[in-house]
């Protein structure tokens, strides 16, 4: 039999697109190869999250419109975080779905496609990555040890368990080597990495951040309580590492934190920020907000927009609290009506609008390094170091008639100068030398190469 070609549909977080990955990896290295659209796939594996509601409803959808794909002979495989917590329901409700696995195991993934479709040759030492992106995510640990009152994360996932530093290390290096120009250090916390071994998050950022190569490493996750003045130096200090800083602070206020089973206050979290721009000034700061869990008043959601406000973040998530049976929050009483908790999102989202609109536009007139994921009609559309790929914006970089892109430009950085912004996208173009500054260097290179030869006689 010809050997199958598998579709990777990756819903959810970043930590499930490392996951995704590691799959394509396995199934690579086994023979399966893996395709990028569904008319070309035999096997279509879907990688759910169960979350928070949106997320669930996004993972049923998307398994009940590609169970369609059955009727020209498809398998369909699920797996993910809304596998491990609704194995039983999924198969009764869905019964097209061949198989369903919880997290964890991409092995026994492997096997069911090579023994289903009578795959017998396996392939040693070939491993490529999922996509021709400039960056990947790097995962350093799995599961969870806080007590978020509201999360299932920990139910999930596990407790938190620390990755080898040597695996972190070998895999940002199999990226490089591939490629990448961006690595993103990824956990559930990764503040917490190491709390479980004799090592550290700082020994692990220095150790991936010694490595050759010309490329950023990005840290996302980042727990605001635990985030020491340690580790404030280490992003100070060490170049490749971006000045952006991902804290998830959720809420404010510290009645509604602590009924969160998070800790904290706006006084301690304003105190950090303050903390981090003095050490760094053009540190970047990206948060996530959830609204309208049971027992937020109106004072509270008023304190926390005065919080946003006073901190002036440069990008924000905010989530509606998702009532999940078996959390704590669930049983908790004084539910925050659902258009309530709608109207606080975008109360939210429209002040932030505004600080983000403020602060684009002190870029324009600037030159910025930037990575391409992306080839339009007429454009470029990439990322300065201020934007995480898929949750922050992107610059849009506008070609003019006939102008030619050298193929590098889409495997390196380039330099763009900002022209324009809007609340959330930032508009340029390519940054070009003077005429005259450029001979002058093609004329120096010149010289260069001319010396190099005489030196190898």
């Amino acid at each position: 039999m010809s050997a199958p070609a598998a579709l990777i549909v990756t819903l959810g977080c970043p930590k499930n697109q490392v996951d995704s990955e590691n799959l394509e990896s396995l199934l690579n290295k086994h023979g399966i190869h893996t395709v990028s659209s569904v008319s070309d796939a035999s096997v279509i594996i879907i990688n759910t999250c169960g979350f928070i509601e949106d997320a669930k409803r996004e993972s049923i959808n998307e398994i009940i419109s590609l169970t369609a794909e059955k009727a020209s002979g498809k398998k369909i495989l699920v797996f993910g975080c809304l596998a491990e917590r609704y194995r039983d329901e999924l198969m009764t409700e869905i019964p097209e779905i061949d198989a369903i696995w919880g997290v964890g195991k991409e092995d026994d993934i492997v096997r069911y496609c090579k023994t289903s479709d009578g795959l017998a040759e396996e392939k040693h030492g070939e491993k490529k990555t999922s996509s021709n992106l400039p960056y990947a995510y790097l995962k350093a640990a799995e599961g969870c040890n806080r007590k978020c009152s509201f999360c299932v994360i920990p139910a999930i996932r596990g407790g938190f368990r620390s990755f080898p530093i040597e695996e972190i290390v070998q895999k940002a290096k199999e990226h490089i080597d591939a490629g990448k120009r961006e690595l993103i250090l990824v956990a559930q916390d990764l503040t917490s990495y190491g709390s479980d071994t004799s090592s550290s998050l700082n020994t692990l950022i220095r150790k991936v951040a010694a490595l050759a190569g010309d490329f950023w490493l990005r840290l996302l996750y980042l727990y605001p309580t635990s985030l020491t003045d340690e580790l404030i130096a280490c992003v100070r200090d060490e170049e490749k590492v971006l000045k952006y800083f991902d804290i998830p602070f959720q809420h404010s206020e510290e009645r509604v934190l602590k009924a969160m089973g998070r800790g904290g206050s706006s006084t301690q979290y304003l105190k950090l920020i303050e903390k981090i721009r003095s050490e760094i000034p053009n540190a970047v700061f990206r948060t996530t907000f959830i609204v309208g869990h049971p027992g937020e008043t109106h004072h509270d959601f008023t304190a926390l927009t005065s919080f946003v406000n006073e901190a002036q973040f440069d990008h924000v998530g905010v989530f509606a609290y998702s009532d999940e049976e078996g959390t704590p929050s669930f049983g908790m009483t004084k539910k925050v009506s659902e258009k309530t908790k709608k109207t606080r999102i975008d109360d939210i989202m429209m002040l932030q609008a505004k600080i983000s609109y403020e602060k684009n536009l002190k870029l324009i007139g600037g030159t910025y390094p930037a990575l391409i994921d992306e080839v339009g009609e007429g454009v470029l559309i990439g990322r300065l170091q201020r934007h995480a790929p898929e949750i922050d914006g992107n610059v849009i970089i506008e070609l003019n008639n006939g102008e030619k892109i050298d193929a590098d430009i889409l495997s390196g950085y380039i330099n763009v100068t900002i022209t324009d912004a809007s609340e959330y996208d930032l508009t340029g173009k390519l940054f070009k030398l003077p005429m005259q500054l450029t001979l002058l260097i093609e004329k120096l290179d010149s010289c260069l190469r001319r010396n190099d030869k005489k030196t190898e006689y």
